[in-house]
């Protein structure tokens, strides 16, 4: 089990974000919830094993959930 977060996710998410987009496929990155608990989103466009192995599965203390969402285009 990991450490508490000590900094705010909001925080963490600004440190990180930048690094996360800039991995191919991965199409945005936010805050959510897993199991009542603050956690990472990131939206991805298709998952694999190897985007898998590119992206955290906890960061500060913060759980990373990747969610395959497809191609996400502005209106």
């Amino acid at each position: 089990m990991s450490a508490a977060p000590r900094r705010s996710i909001e925080s963490v998410l600004k440190d990180h974000v930048d690094q996360w987009m800039a991995v191919e496929g991965v199409v945005g990155v936010y805050q959510g919830e897993q199991d009542g608990n603050a956690c990472i989103k990131i939206m991805v466009v298709r998952k694999s094993k190897n985007l898998e192995s590119l992206l955290p599965k906890e960061v500060e203390g913060y759980v990373v959930v990747i969610e395959e969402t497809g191609v996400i285009k502005s209106l």
